[in-house]
C-alpha cells in the first residue's frame, strides 16, 4: 500500500514536469528570415516588403528588413548584420554585383539564401554557393519587349517618318536593367523607323528619372515617346513632361513596368500608355520557398530558378484589372502555397492573369 501511494505521488508530481516540457516543445520560436531591398524610395520595393510582412505573419516568420539606400556598400553591411545575428535564411536583391561576397557571407555563416529581381551569373544549388537554394525573379527582356511594339505602335512619325523616342534607363550595371534595355533593342532591329534621340539613367526612381529626362527634353523636344525602364522612372518622366507643359498620353507617350498603384491610376487616366509588371510577388514567393527549405521541404533542382511571365496593362484593361485584382493584390493564401503546412502544395509561385 505504502509503495503504491509512492508511486502516485510519484506519478503527480511529474505531471507539470511533463506538461512543461510539452509546452516548450509546443513554443518553437519562429523562423528567422533576413531581407535586404535595393531602396526604400521606390514604391516597387515597398510593395515587395509588404506582401513579403503579410506572408511573415502566415507562415510564422520573423522578418528582418534592410534598406540598401541604393549604396552598395550597404548592401554588403547589412549582409554582414544578418550573417552576424545568425538568422535562419537570407532573401536579397544582388544589385551591383554583390551576389558572390553576399552568398559567401552567408554561406561561412551556414545561411541558406534565395536571391530575387537581379540575376546573378550563375546558377543556383552548384558546388561554389550549396546555400545558393533559388533564383525568382522576372522576364525582363520580354517586358522590355512588349513595352517597346506598344511605344512604337503609339508614336506619330514625323515629316521625315522616324519616330523619335527617348529612353530612360534603370540602375547602370544590373541584370534587371539590362534584360529590360535588350528586350528595347530587339524591338528597335524589327522596326528602323523608330530613331532614339538619347538615353539617360535613371536608377529606377521617380527624382533622379525626372532629373534626368528634364536634360534629355531640353536638347531633343522632338520626342514623342518614351521608354521608362521601371514605374518610378515613368512617374519621374511624366512630372517632367508636366513642367515642361506638355500632356503625357497625349503629347507625348510614355511606358513603364511594374503595375505600381500609381501607374495603374495613370494608365487609367491616359497619362501612362502600358504598362507591365506584378513581379513584386517574388519576394512573398521566394519567402514561402525559403521557410519551406528551413523547415526541411528542401527546394528541388528542377524549380531553383524561376522567371515570371507579368501582366500586361493598357487602358481598355483597367477594369478587368480591378476586376481580377482588387488593391492590385492578388488573394494568396501562403500556408496553401507551402509544403511544410500544406502537404502536395502548388508551387509556390504562379502567373498573374486575367480571368476573361
Amino acid at each position: 500500500m505504502q509503495a503504491s501511494k509512492r508511486q502516485s505521488i510519484k506519478y503527480l508530481m511529474s505531471l507539470p514536469l511533463l506538461s512543461l516540457a510539452f509546452n516548450v516543445r509546443a513554443a518553437q520560436p519562429n523562423v528567422r528570415i533576413g531581407v535586404v531591398v535595393p531602396t526604400l524610395d521606390a514604391q516597387f520595393w515597398n510593395n515587395y516588403v509588404s506582401f513579403m510582412k503579410q506572408g511573415a505573419s502566415q507562415l510564422g516568420v520573423d522578418l528582418t528588413v534592410l534598406n540598401a539606400d541604393n549604396k552598395p556598400d550597404k548592401m554588403l553591411s547589412s549582409l554582414e548584420d544578418l550573417a552576424a545575428q545568425k538568422v535562419d535564411g537570407i532573401i536579397f536583391t544582388p544589385y551591383w554585383a554583390t551576389a558572390a561576397p553576399g552568398l559567401t557571407l552567408a554561406k561561412n555563416a551556414d545561411i541558406p539564401v534565395i536571391l530575387t529581381d537581379s540575376y546573378p551569373d550563375f546558377s543556383p544549388q552548384t558546388a561554389r554557393f550549396p546555400n545558393y537554394i533559388a533564383f525568382i525573379g522576372p522576364s525582363d527582356e520580354e517586358a522590355g519587349y512588349q513595352m517597346a511594339l506598344k511605344l512604337f505602335a503609339a508614336v506619330p512619325p514625323g515629316a521625315n517618318g522616324k519616330k523619335v523616342i527617348g529612353v530612360v534607363n534603370g540602375t547602370s550595371g544590373t541584370s534587371v536593367a539590362i534584360d529590360r534595355r535588350k528586350g528595347l533593342g530587339r524591338a528597335l532591329k524589327e522596326h528602323p523607323e523608330v530613331t532614339v534621340a538619347g538615353e539617360v539613367d535613371g536608377n529606377f526612381v521617380r527624382d533622379t528619372s525626372q532629373t534626368a529626362f528634364e536634360s534629355l527634353y531640353q536638347g531633343h523636344p522632338d520626342i514623342k515617346g518614351v521608354w521608362a525602364a521601371n514605374g518610378g522612372t515613368a512617374t519621374g518622366v511624366m512630372a517632367a513632361l508636366k513642367n515642361a507643359g506638355k500632356q503625357p498620353g497625349k503629347d507625348v507617350y510614355v511606358v513603364a513596368m511594374d503595375l505600381n498603384p500609381e501607374n495603374v491610376e495613370a494608365v487609367k487616366s491616359g497619362e501612362l500608355l502600358f504598362d507591365i509588371g506584378g513581379h513584386w510577388l517574388q519576394g512573398g514567393f521566394a519567402l514561402v520557398m525559403l521557410f519551406d527549405q528551413i523547415k526541411g521541404k528542401p527546394v528541388s533542382k528542377q524549380d531553383d530558378t524561376i522567371k515570371l511571365r507579368l501582366l500586361p496593362l493598357t487602358r481598355n484593361q483597367v477594369p478587368q484589372f480591378e476586376k481580377d485584382f482588387p488593391n492590385g493584390v492578388p488573394a494568396y493564401d501562403f500556408r496553401k502555397h507551402s509544403r511544410f503546412y500544406t502537404p502536395n502544395a502548388p508551387a509556390a509561385s504562379f502567373e498573374m492573369k486575367y480571368s476573361t
